[in-house]
């Protein structure tokens, strides 16, 4: 007999509910326990676009990885139940077996349930679109076996008794994605010069001066007109999907988390573009001007000029010992820096063990990954101006 009567007093259940949105396995824990309390054979929760027919994300339980992507990359629209729960109320959780979403003679003759289901021995479901939020639609669903019978009406109230517990728990973690994103954006750009900013309809709205020599030494990598075209179809294909995750009726908040892709280039290694999903709402005061994403180019080929006064301050060191921590995570030796310094050799070791000391390192290895993890990087060619794009 399951517990699903006593769902919402269960404060074991509300913890690991308000705990989800912290951590990256929160979503699972809670699905987890959801299944153990109300006798489920498996769950999911499914990131979607705002028609809920393409799948941006998910979690699972109780699925094998392989089973869960078929899923995800096939079978999600062939589900009969998702139809019905299309025509119904979102907020609210539905038996599939009481609620008219798929008869059961119906569902046990499509392909979903013969090609997918019937081998996972997934018989009834309770589903719910629990949270629709600036172009996103949140879906989640428990399965029962044939011999677990359907969800009842008790059961599903008790779901729904739950859900507007979830749709806070989904609004703190938008929340908490989108102080991620200003400190993201912070972070990145305080480390790269080169980035280019697009509006909603991702157009280039900012390319700042780095970013305008990456574009007009890489014709083979990336071309720039309205929107940022790459020259690499499968990288194209990437970014478009990223772009499309980010932009999806406007997504502000939406959990994405971009990614960075592979420029290919002839005889060099590839030019890194990462895109990063930004809010403009809650960037607007860090931004040249409001933005939905930021598109930041590293090159692997060219070495990085460290700002000293930021390392010095960042790691409590004097500007001497600052320079030369740069010259370090340059992969310069104490015999060169000493002589391109015109200090004798036992200056330059004492300097660079007052800075372990400091750093609380102990040797040139993990100094250089110290500094080189610091956001105290510039381009080479000095700090850019910012043209606007017309």
């Amino acid at each position: 007999m399951n517990n699903t009567r006593g769902l919402l007093a269960s404060e074991r259940l509300l913890d690991q509910l308000y705990f989800a949105p912290y951590e990256a396995s929160g979503w699972h824990g809670f699905l987890k326990e959801m299944v153990r309390q109300s006798g489920s054979r498996s769950a999911r929760l499914l990131v979607m676009n705002q028609q809920a027919d393409q799948v941006y994300s998910g979690v699972q339980v109780n699925t094998d990885d392989k089973a869960h992507k078929a899923f995800v990359d096939h079978f999600v629209n062939l589900c009969p139940w998702r139809p019905g729960l299309a025509h119904l109320p979102p907020g609210k959780f539905y038996s599939s077996y009481l609620d008219g979403i798929c008869d059961q003679k119906t569902f046990y003759r499509s392909e979903f349930f013969n090609d997918w289901a019937k081998e996972l021995d997934i018989h009834h479901g309770a589903s719910g679109t629990v949270w629709q939020f600036e172009g996103q639609t949140i879906q989640m669903f428990f399965q029962r076996t044939g011999g677990q019978g359907h969800f009842r009406r008790y059961e599903t109230d008790a779901f729904n008794a739950l859900a507007p517990h979830i749709r806070r728990a989904l609004r703190l973690e938008a929340i908490i994605h989108q102080q991620k994103q200003k400190q993201g954006y912070l972070e990145h750009t305080g480390r790269f010069s080169a980035f280019i900013l697009l509006d909603a309809n991702q157009r280039a709205v900012h390319v700042s001066e780095a970013a305008w020599r990456h574009i007009q030494d890489n014709p083979h990598a990336l071309r720039l007109g309205k929107r940022v075209l790459l020259q690499n179809g499968e990288a194209q294909q990437r970014l478009d999907f990223l772009l499309k995750a980010s932009f999806a009726g406007g997504t502000a908040g939406a959990p994405v988390t971009g990614g960075v892709i592979a420029l290919p280039r002839p005889e060099r290694s590839p030019l890194l573009l990462q895109v990063v999903p930004l809010h403009p709402d809650a960037d607007r005061p860090l931004m040249p001007v409001p933005a939905h994403a930021a598109l930041y180019l590293v090159d692997g080929d060219a070495e990085p000029e460290f700002d000293t006064k930021k390392l010095a301050n960042l790691l409590g060191l004097t500007q001497a010992e600052a320079e030369i921590a740069a010259l370090v995570a340059g992969g310069q030796t104490a015999a060169k820096i000493a002589s391109f310094r015109r200090v004798s050799l036992h200056t330059v070791r004492s300097q660079i063990k007052s800075i372990y000391f400091k750093t609380d390192v102990s040797s040139q290895a993990q100094l250089t990954r110290l500094v080189k993890a610091l956001p105290a990087t510039r381009d080479r060619q000095g700090r850019s101006r910012t043209p606007f794009l017309s």
